[in-house]
Order: structure tokens, then C-alpha cells, then sequence
């Protein structure tokens, strides 16, 4: 099959950065893929374009395609308001109307469009649309260490801070040092200036470094190194990153909002938690920095939970969704 991929250029850190790296390296193992780089390329013949993330559609060149288009969608929360406290509500409520309008033009011109994970699914309003769980993660290069050479690090990973949640962090966090006073957080992830000021305001006198930039290779080899990852996000999807953390012998804590519960089975491969629940978070927090029976059978069980989302059965689905929309079109 010869594919035209539409993405973004440069290396994100985590979620749809992720899925796009390993989207375009298992399929060239398959198909004829070329990633578009000028309108040279919409010239040519396709059996069918896919982009791997919605937000990055030109509306260009998706009316000049001339082959069937598959879209991948992953940020939900635009296209369905949710307010949350963070200091840039009213830029986000007017953003999400912007590209609700946008989306919506967009739509005629998509043949199919690609949601990952049952609660996102059933959120979209498009006649054609498939669900496709199976991010197939690459877990060759995460970095794993025994108990004993862990340390009582708490990892938060990735960016639009407030809306992952890092205030309700910070809020548990004194309640976490009263029981292993030598706890630590680090947040690894990239905001807005402004959105970085208020958080380190926030952080202030709590054992908390800032990592604004760090490789992916250098996050799997860190992940290893902490005692517990926790996500206590306002809205979320599907957070790879917890994924990640799993297989790096880190269980993970998230909130009981969106597709978290898909992806993190309570008590069994790591724990979800209320969003108002402060005590409760810390208290998790704090089984993951001190029980380390219960610790790594969160983690045993977790990497079999995670086994079943393989990069074959990933591609396989990937190319059912080609041929039901080639046929279609």
C-alpha cells in the first residue's frame, strides 16, 4: 500500500509524539510511506493519506487530496469544553470554540477518523469512525531498576501542567512527607512561561525540581529511578505515560476521569484515584514509596494488562481502517 502521512515535524516528548514515532516506523516496515513535505507530494498517487493528529490538518491540503484521508484525533478536551481551574480558561474556552467551528469544517473532507480508547470514542460526533486501542508502545528502550536501587522519587510527566493536574500534586504532597520525609517530585515537561512561574510559586518550600527539557531516551532511562508516577489530570485520554511508567517497574496513580480507568485497572495495575480525594492520592503515593510487595505486583500485572497493546496488532487495526475506508470511498 503506498501511504501519505501527514505529521507535525520535530520530536515531542510523550502522547501523540509517541504514537507518531512509532506509527511511521512500523508502518515503513510493511508499505511504500512517504511523510509530506510540500504540495509536490498531493501530486502523486496514494491509495489512501493519514494524518496522525488532527490538530495538524492543513484544510489546504486536505481539499487537494485525491486519495482517501484517515484522520487520528487525540485531544478530545477541544472539541468538548471542560473547565478546570488553570490561569488561561477564557483563552481555552475561545480556542475550543475556534477549533470546534474548525473541526467541523474539517470533517467532510475526512473519510475516516481514528479515536483511541472507548471514552474518547463515544465522544466524537462523525459518520465514520473507528476505535482503535492498540497504541502498540515500544518498550525496548525503557530502562528498569530493582527496588533497591530505586529511589522515594515521585515522577510527573508532561506538559499543560494544570491540566494533568500538578496543583492537586502539590496539594498532596505535604500530606506525603509527613510519612517518608525524604520524598521528592520532579516534573518533567515543558508550559507556557507564565504557566511555569506560577507552578514553581506553587511548589515553593516542597522538595520539587523542574525538568523543562529532556530526550525521550533520557525519560526512559529516568522513569526507572522513581517509586511511583502520578497523573491526577483534570481530563485525559489515554496517557501513554503511564504506560511508559509500568514498564519501567513504576506503578502508576491517576485520576478516575476519562479513559484513565481503561488503562489503569484500580488495585490491580495501579491505582485511580478521586479528583478531590487529597488523602486518598497521598495515601497511594505512599504505599508506592514504602510497600514494595504491593508495588511490584501493581507492576507484574500491569506489564501483562499492557501486553495485549502490541505494535503488530497496532498496525493490523491501522490496516483494517485503510481498507474499510478505501472500500467506502
Amino acid at each position: 500500500m503506498k501511504i501519505l502521512i501527514l505529521a507535525s515535524m520535530g520530536e515531542s516528548l510523550t502522547g501523540g509524539g509517541t504514537y507518531q514515532a512509532n506509527v511511521l516506523r512500523e508502518l515503513a516496515k510493511r508499505h511504500t510511506v512517504k511523510v509530506y513535505e510540500s504540495d509536490a507530494d498531493l501530486n502523486e498517487e496514494w491509495d489512501i493519506a493519514h494524518c496522525l493528529n488532527l490538530k495538524h490538518l492543513s484544510p489546504d491540503v486536505a481539499q487537494e487530496l485525491r486519495c482517501p484521508l484517515v484522520v487520528d484525533s487525540h485531544d478530545y478536551y477541544w472539541v468538548r469544553y471542560y473547565h478546570f481551574f488553570c490561569l488561561d480558561f477564557p483563552v481555552r474556552f475561545l480556542l475550543q470554540q475556534y477549533r470546534k467551528i474548525r473541526y467541523r469544517r474539517l470533517f467532510k473532507h475526512i473519510d475516516g477518523i481514528i479515536l483511541h480508547g472507548q471514552y474518547v470514542y463515544d465522544l466524537y460526533d462523525h459518520p465514520h469512525k473507528y476505535l482503535n486501542f492498540y497504541y502498540g508502545l515500544d518498550y525496548s528502550e525503557i530502562e528498569s531498576r530493582p527496588w533497591e536501587e530505586k529511589e522515594n522519587l515521585i515522577l510527573f510527566v508532561g506538559g499543560d501542567y494544570f491540566r494533568k493536574g500538578i496543583h492537586r500534586l502539590l496539594r498532596a504532597l505535604p500530606l506525603v512527607l509527613k510519612k517518608v520525609p525524604d520524598a521528592r517530585l520532579m516534573v518533567i515537561g515543558n508550559d507556557y512561561g507564565y504557566v511555569k512561574a506560577f507552578a514553581r510559586f506553587l511548589a515553593r518550600g516542597l522538595p520539587v525540581e523542574f525538568v523543562y527539557g529532556m530526550p525521550r531516551t533520557e525519560l526512559y532511562k529516568t522513569y526507572g529511578k522513581a517509586k511511583a508516577f502520578v497523573m491526577p489530570s483534570e481530563i485525559e485520554a489515554i496517557p501513554l505515560v503511564s504506560s511508559e511508567a509500568t514498564m519501567a517497574g513504576v506503578p502508576p496513580i491517576l485520576s478516575d476521569t476519562g479513559g484513565n480507568p481503561e488503562i489503569v485497572l484500580d488495585g490491580k495495575t495501579g491505582f485511580i484515584v478521586p479528583l478531590d480525594d487529597y488523602d486518598l492520592l497521598a495515601e497511594r503515593i505512599v504505599q508506592c514509596l514504602t510497600n514494595r510487595g504491593l508495588s511490584e505486583r501493581l507492576v507484574a500485572q500491569g506489564r501483562e494488562f499492557l501486553g495485549q497493546f502490541t505494535t503488530d496488532r497496532m498496525i493490523g487495526r491501522l490496516e483494517e481502517i485503510y481498507e474499510a475506508v478505501i472500500s467506502d470511498h
